[in-house]
């Protein structure tokens, strides 16, 4: 594991700081600065895990801060386009639920076992790429209008990986504990 303070996690504590600006132009109705902003921070996604990968600069604070920053980011900006009338309700619950199972089962398996390991599967680094396209998407939406037809596909895509990902959560988490259990 290398340095805390490296590039990966430089690009992850700016898409932390880039969260309020987001928030800021959603609320205040300015979707075209927010959906830059959101650009530039779904770009820091991806650039940070694959800078710390390539170049083996993974570090554990990293490992925890990344997932971190998704979740802060898209809450944040699923709660505001859905108060702002942008996002269904089935989906602004899917996300936030989603995302409490996955905070709320590390910290219990942390708090029983001591042993938790960020190691997001497969399926959550799509639900967090498809979840940042829909809220690009949203904004693209909130500016200037979208194909309604699209806009459902994506609308239905992201329910769906986001409620089959926290499902895979909840089974991985319980299969976990149920493992250490056994061990003991």
């Amino acid at each position: 594991m290398g340095q805390v303070i490296n590039i990966p996690n430089t690009l992850t504590l700016g898409r932390i700081l880039l969260t309020p600006v987001i928030v800021y132009f959603i609320l205040d109705d300015q979707p075209i600065n927010a959906l830059i902003f959101m650009a530039v921070a779904g770009f820091t996604d991806m650039l940070d895990g694959a800078i710390a990968k390539h170049f083996n600069m993974r570090t554990t604070v990293g490992a925890y801060l990344d997932p971190l920053a998704d979740k802060l980011m898209l809450v944040s900006t699923i709660v505001c386009l859905f108060y702002m009338d942008e996002v269904p309700l089935f989906v602004f619950l899917a996300v936030v639920f989603r995302d409490a199972i996955i905070i709320g089962g590390a910290a219990l398996y942390e708090l029983v076992t001591r042993r938790l390991r960020m190691e997001p599967t497969l399926l959550s680094k799509a639900t967090t790429t498809v979840q940042i396209f829909y809220v690009l998407i949203a904004l693209l939406h909130m500016a200037y209008g979208f194909p309604e037809g699209l806009m459902q596909f994506v609308v239905w895509l992201t329910f769906v990986i986001t409620v089959v990902s926290g499902v895979q959560y909840m089974v991985l988490w319980t299969l976990k504990a149920v493992h250490m259990e056994d061990r003991q």
